[in-house]
């Protein structure tokens, strides 16, 4: 199995942003369409096609495509508006996805930093240097927004006055890990300063208005649009979505950890930064105007480090590495460090590769400091491999694996009662 099939078997999630450059393509953004082809995806809805739909589906699917770009058309385009204005800023997108934003941005002369999963920066940095060619201040990073080293080894060190940007990320996160990623930005911004821009919270309380507005309230079309967007994307990322307090309706409980993390909240409209005409819905005016009035309630969420917040603690941890053997039909592993969709792969290799029958699995985590969802995947695939699941053994689990486990419910399949 290659490096690629790994790491999609070790988080899927990445491949739910190429509807972003799909989309984006479709919205008629030409720096999106050059990416698309650079990167050999097929336009958005090409799959459809060539599958044998009814007509009269046929055609109530097209009328959902408006819905589908508008999304995605207006939270890029507003960031990117955003972004022009912060003229002094160093742009940290976090998650960049497979989207035109450094092109875009190249052309400016703007200190870009694209970071990513590894698969989408192995497609990335090929596709976007064919188009502009090779560039100093255009760079893409491999990261894990959980693993703060990761995040650091993507800035030069005199990096400053960073404006981090987050579309479309944090629903993919448990609470664990949303900590994590919070407490992350935080220390990075700390050291570089700046602020972070978050889109995520707008689109989650508003987004079901803004397609309803966009396909004139027809109720056969959204409850068709939120069939099909919720069986893809379950699909295609293989996550529970929006489980953390990031998105709790109890508004107050979110402000009450953004402040907790060492953050202070200002708020900016949406509708300021959105684009004129919107792409999406050319011709249908009526509803381009009820759209707008959606965005005015929507709004940019922008981080700062809070004055009184201390310093974060700087985590000494150890390098990952996974040591491993199968011996008489025991697969034994001790892993030390962090296990996370950078890391995760090579244990998942390690256990495809063990040549041989595995009857029993032995995992020794008292040398791993914490667990992403992604480790957590190829545990329970190892797991899960086993014809008797009570030979799965995991040993020396510390107290911030153990929490990890028990709110994520692995310790139901990992942990022996």
């Amino acid at each position: 199995m290659n490096n690629q099939e790994l790491r999609e078997l070790v988080n899927p999630v990445f491949n739910t942003a190429k509807s972003c450059v799909q989309l984006n393509a479709a919205a008629g953004d030409q720096d999106a369409q050059r990416l698309l082809d650079a990167l050999g995806f097929p336009p958005f809805g090409a799959q459809m096609s060539k599958k044998p739909v009814p007509k009269e589906l046929h055609e109530q699917v097209k009328k959902l495509f408006p819905a589908y770009t508008i999304l995605i058309e207006t939270r890029f385009q507003a960031m990117n508006r955003l972004i022009e204005h912060r003229k002094d800023r160093q742009i940290v997108d976090l998650p960049c996805g497979y989207t035109s934003r450094g092109i875009r941005l190249s052309r400016q002369g703007r200190a870009y930093y694209g970071c990513d999963l590894p698969a989408v920066i192995d497609a990335m940095v090929p596709a976007v240097e064919s188009i502009i060619g090779k560039s100093e201040s255009i760079t893409y990073h491999a990261v894990d927004a959980t693993n703060y080293g990761s995040l650091e080894n993507a800035l030069p060190e005199n990096s400053r006055n960073l404006l981090v940007t987050t579309e479309g990320l944090l629903m993919y996160f448990v609470q664990s890990e949303l900590e994590e990623v919070f407490s992350n930005i935080h220390r990075l911004l700390q050291k570089h300063g700046g602020s972070w821009v978050i889109t995520d919270r707008a689109y989650f309380l508003h987004d079901k208005e803004v397609v309803a507005a966009t396909l004139n309230n027809n109720p056969t079309l959204t409850a068709m649009y939120a069939a099909v967007t919720n069986r893809a994307a379950a699909t295609t990322a293989d996550v529970k979505f929006n489980d953390s307090v990031f998105f709790d309706p109890d508004e107050e409980k979110v402000r009450e950890f953004i402040r907790k993390m060492g953050f202070d909240l200002h708020e900016i409209c949406m509708a300021d930064y959105l684009p004129d005409p919107i792409a999406s819905l050319k011709g249908t005016p009526g509803a381009e105007l009820a759209v707008r009035d959606v965005f005015q309630k929507m709004m940019f969420w922008e981080l700062t480090v809070a004055e009184d917040t201390a310093a974060k603690p700087v985590d000494i941890n150890l390098p990952f590495q996974a040591v491993s053997e199968l011996k008489g039909g025991v697969f034994h592993v001790s892993i030390q460090g962090r296990m996370d969709t950078i890391t995760a792969p090579e244990l998942l290799r390690q256990f495809q590769n063990a040549g041989g029958e595995i009857k029993a699995i032995h995992v020794d985590v008292s040398r791993m400091v914490y667990v992403s969802s992604a480790g957590l995947r190829v545990l329970l695939m190892m797991y899960k491999s086993l014809e008797n699941k009570d030979c799965f053994e995991m040993t020396g689990v510390n107290n911030e694996v153990r929490e990890i486990l028990e709110t994520t419910g692995f310790d139901e399949f990992l942990l022996k009662k």
